[in-house]
């Protein structure tokens, strides 16, 4: 007998839970298939195996129920170590993310000075020099053949020394501000602050002769190629001292890459070489210098 069919006898819907449930039916049911009142032996007889059934199946029932006390304390002391370790994980986490936050806001300072001192730097020197200014001619006595090259001066019998930026042009050119090749040897006037030296400026817009000749021998070529005359010509070195003379060393820049794209060449210079020839002052020079005397 199952207990689906046990229930069916006893009139259960489904399997109490008290044994005083199973004794009230099994005595209703009794009453009524007792052999003594009309019932049959066999039907009483199933009655009996259904009660005992049922009463086997409560126990069933308990037994799983019941809580062992060991166990349940187990239980708690497992379910309070988890809930320790996971404040304990949370107050780790906390501190971890407070350290990196710490970190990043440290780092993010630093970058921060770092392209402040990298952007005020020149402004800072310039104010350093303009205090207390002084002008001496400096060489050139370094380059590192890319964007770089170190200048010397002599003040007040100490000799110093600082480096400059400048831009490689046409791959084979380091150029300074006024637009013309920085060559080892090159003199140019140091803008510098008396007291202290280190804080100076490259005037390198102002040449010594020997540097002059130096640019000379460089731009006669290209200045021969665009009046279309031999560079043994006279009106070559007339021309070229009269631009350098007019239009300073950004002129002679112009003349040396007209072939070089404005935005490739140096950024700030006053004009390009198309307009270098347009102007007015130009064209006399131009004439000036290819007049032929009688």
């Amino acid at each position: 007998m199952k207990i689906k069919q046990a229930l069916e006898i006893l009139q259960l819907e489904k399997l109490p839970v008290s044994k005083e449930e199973i004794d009230t039916a099994y005595k209703v049911r009794a009453k009524e298939l007792h052999p003594d009142v009309g019932g049959s032996e066999e039907a009483f007889q199933s009655l009996t195996e259904a009660y005992e059934l049922a009463l086997r199946g409560l126990d069933v029932v308990l037994d799983a129920a019941k809580i062992d006390p060991v166990e349940e304390a187990l239980k708690k002391k497992r379910a309070a170590m988890r809930e320790e370790m996971l404040k304990r994980r949370a107050v780790e986490d906390h501190q971890r993310n407070v350290q990196a936050t710490k970190w990043i806001y440290s780092i993010l300072t630093v970058l921060g000075i770092a392209v402040l001192v990298i952007f005020i730097k020149p402004y800072i020197n310039k104010f350093m020099v303009e205090r207390n200014p002084i002008e001496q001619m400096g060489t050139v006595t370094y380059s590192d053949r890319t964007d770089k090259f170190t200048v010397k001066w002599n003040w007040d019998g100490t000799n110093y020394e600082k480096t400059f930026k400048g831009r490689f042009v046409d791959a084979k050119w380091l150029v300074a501000d006024a637009g013309m090749p920085v060559i080892l040897g090159n003199q140019y006037i140091v803008r510098f602050n008396a007291n202290r030296p280190n804080f100076a400026v490259l005037k390198d817009e102002y040449i010594s002769p020997e540097t002059a000749e130096v640019y000379f021998n460089i731009v006669r070529h290209p200045l021969a190629e665009h009046l279309g005359i031999s560079v043994e010509d006279p009106s070559v070195v007339c021309l070229y001292w009269s631009i350098l003379d007019r239009f300073g060393v950004d002129g002679l820049g112009h003349i040396l890459f007209s072939h070089t794209p404005f935005r490739k060449n140096w950024y700030h210079n006053e004009g390009t070489f198309e307009g270098l020839v347009e102007s007015e002052a130009y064209k006399k020079l131009y004439r000036s210098c290819l007049v032929r005397p009688e």
